[in-house]
C-alpha cells in the first residue's frame, strides 16, 4: 500500500485595524489534504470503469411480491450492501461523475417509483409528525443512525398531485427528503404511456409534474426521469423526453431510467447512455430473484464492479479497460491507468 502524502497549506491571517484579538476559530481555513495518484491504494483494485447497480423498488409491504419487497427483506438488502462494501450514491451524482465514494467501495443507486404511501408514511402522535419506521424512508433513516458511514440516500420518482398519498403532509415530506440527502425525480403527471403521445402531450406530462413539485419546493430542480412502464416515444419525439417546457415550467433531464434489468456501465464509459440507464428490480420471491442474482454475480466477478479509488477528482482505470474511457466526459479529472495483472503477480 502506498503511503499517504499529505500536503498542508498554512495560511497567515492578518488582523485588520489592530482591534481586539483573533479567536482561534475565526477566519482560519481548515488545512487541506491533497491526495495524488501516488497515494492511491492499488491493493484495493480500484476500477472506475466497472459496472454499477441502479436498483429499482416500488412498494414496501408485509410480504414479498413481483413489484413489492417486504420490510424485512428491504432491511436485509441494506445490510447486505453495507457489509459487502457498497456505498449509496445519488443518481444525479452517478451520471455526472460527481460521486464521492470511499476507497475500495462500490457505488450503488436506490430508486423508488410511484411515490406510494409506504415509501414515506408519517404518523401524527401528540401533535407531532413521526416517520413510520416501517416505511422506506423510516427504514433508511434508522439504518443511517446505525451506520452513518453508509450515506443513506435514494431518489423517489413521483407522479400526480398527491405524492406519497398523504395530501396534508406533502410539503413536510418533500422538504424532509431534500434537507436530508434524498432526491425526487419526474415520473410524469399521470403515470403516462409516453410512447403513445405526441410532442404536446409529452411536454404536458413532464412540465406539469415539475409545476406540482415546485409548488412545494420551488428552489429544487428535478433532473432525472423514470419512464413509466419503461416506455419512451420513438424517433424524433424522444428528444422531448430529455428537455422541454410546458406552461413556463422547464425540465432538463441528465438521466432517464428504464425498467430492466442489468447493471449500468460506468458514467465514464463510452457505452454509457444517460438516456437509457438500466435498472435491476429488487425482489426476493421464489420466481423473481433479480437483485439477488446480481449480488451473487458481483461476488463471483468482483473485478467487473466499479471500485472507487477514493479520490473524486482522479479516475483510476485498469489498463485493459482504458480503450472504453470516454475522454469527453472526464474533462477536469486526472486519469490514472494501471496494470492490474502485473499487480496481481507481484
Amino acid at each position: 500500500m502506498n503511503r499517504l502524502l499529505i500536503f498542508i497549506n498554512i495560511f497567515l491571517i492578518a488582523l485588520a485595524g489592530n482591534t481586539g484579538y483573533l479567536e482561534p476559530s475565526d477566519n482560519i481555513d481548515n488545512p487541506k489534504e491533497e491526495i495524488t495518484i501516488e497515494d492511491i491504494d492499488l491493493s484495493l483494485k480500484p476500477n472506475e470503469m466497472g459496472k454499477v447497480m441502479v436498483l429499482m423498488l416500488h412498494s414496501i409491504e408485509d410480504e414479498d411480491g413481483v413489484w413489492e419487497i417486504s420490510k424485512e427483506a428491504f432491511r436485509e438488502d441494506l445490510e447486505y450492501l453495507y457489509n459487502n462494501d457498497y456505498y449509496l450514491v445519488a443518481l444525479k451524482d452517478f451520471v455526472t461523475g460527481e460521486m464521492d465514494v470511499p476507497a475500495g467501495k462500490t457505488p450503488v443507486v436506490l430508486t423508488f417509483d410511484d411515490g406510494l404511501k409506504n415509501n414515506f408514511n408519517v404518523i401524527e402522535e401528540n401533535g407531532k409528525l413521526i416517520i413510520d419506521p416501517d416505511s422506506a424512508v423510516g427504514i433508511m433513516e434508522d439504518f443511517k443512525k446505525e451506520n452513518p458511514d453508509f450515506n443513506s440516500t435514494a431518489t423517489f420518482y413521483l407522479f400526480g398531485t398527491n405524492p406519497f398519498r398523504q395530501k396534508d403532509h406533502i410539503e413536510f415530506k418533500l422538504n424532509f427528503l431534500i434537507e436530508n440527502g434524498y432526491d425526487v425525480g419526474n415520473h410524469t403527471y399521470n403515470h403516462a404511456y409516453l410512447n403513445e403521445l405526441e410532442e404536446e402531450g409529452i411536454r404536458f406530462q413532464l412540465g406539469r409534474q415539475v409545476e406540482v413539485i415546485k409548488y412545494y419546493i420551488p428552489d429544487y430542480d428535478m433532473t432525472t426521469l423514470s419512464l413509466p412502464y419503461g416506455l419512451r416515444p420513438e424517433g424524433d419525439l424522444e428528444k422531448h423526453v430529455i428537455n422541454g417546457s410546458y406552461d413556463g415550467f422547464e425540465y432538463n433531464h441528465t438521466a432517464v431510467l428504464n425498467v430492466g434489468s442489468h447493471p449500468s456501465y460506468s458514467w465514464a464509459d463510452k457505452r454509457f447512455d444517460f438516456k437509457e440507464i438500466p435498472r435491476i428490480r429488487v425482489s426476493s420471491t421464489e420466481e423473481n430473484q433479480e437483485s439477488e442474482e446480481w449480488y451473487k454475480y458481483f461476488e463471483d466477478k468482483y473485478d467487473y464492479r466499479y471500485i472507487s479509488d477514493g479520490v473524486k477528482d482522479i479516475i483510476t482505470v485498469p489498463e485493459d479497460m482504458k480503450e472504453q474511457l470516454d475522454q469527453d466526459k472526464i474533462k477536469g479529472k486526472e486519469i490514472h491507468i494501471y496494470n492490474r495483472e502485473m499487480l496481481e503477480n507481484e
